[in-house]
């Protein structure tokens, strides 16, 4: 066994709840940062080292006020969590849609498919993981997703069969696929 090898991440995470660290140093911390930052932004008691000593003054102050009260700490604790969460839902709704969008080529009416689509499976994906009552979570089988594969490569194939040779500039779909992988060099 190493240095690190009895050490249990759960059991520290519960020991710092025993000694107040969710209680009263993590909200302690926050709101001195976000109101020290603040002060410095607005430059309220000046840009110098004095102003910068009195806006920690005042948000030590502002912080300790805050952890003295449960309540607010209470309120803070059921908030953060919840708006950590939708930053993070936000995050990757961005990441599918980024995944349809960047760099496309595609018109306004697939646009909004394709973020239709990401707003549907990243609702999806939450649902699943909060134990919602989400169809096809539990029935997709391996035979579902290669009949999915399937029918996506038969309308991949009419679409470039039926597509206008002017539709895309620079040339076809599979040029772009193979610049954007590096296996082929742009002549431009």
């Amino acid at each position: 066994m190493g240095v690190f090898g009895d050490i249990d991440l759960r059991n520290i995470v519960e020991g710092s709840q025993d000694a107040g660290v969710f209680d009263v140093l993590l909200p302690f911390l926050l709101v001195f940062a976000v109101i020290f930052a603040v002060l410095q932004k607005i430059e309220l008691f000046g840009k110098d080292n004095k102003g910068k000593k009195v806006d920690g003054v005042v948000s030590l102050i502002m912080a300790a006020f805050l952890v003295s009260q449960t309540e607010l700490v209470t309120i803070l604790q059921g908030f953060l969590p919840r708006i950590s969460m939708a930053i993070v839902v936000l995050l990757m709704l961005l990441l599918v849609v980024g995944v349809f969008t960047r760099n496309s080529d595609w018109q306004k009416g697939m646009l909004l498919v394709g973020v239709l689509v990401s707003i549907g499976l990243v609702l999806w994906a939450i649902g699943a993981a909060a134990g919602w009552d989400v169809p096809f979570v539990d029935s997709i089988t391996d035979q579902d997703i290669a009949v999915l594969l399937m029918v996506g490569v038969f309308i991949l194939v009419i679409y470039l069969i039926v597509k206008e040779p002017g539709d895309s500039s620079g040339g076809g779909g599979l040029d772009k696929v193979l610049n954007a992988i590096g296996l082929k060099q742009d002549k431009g």
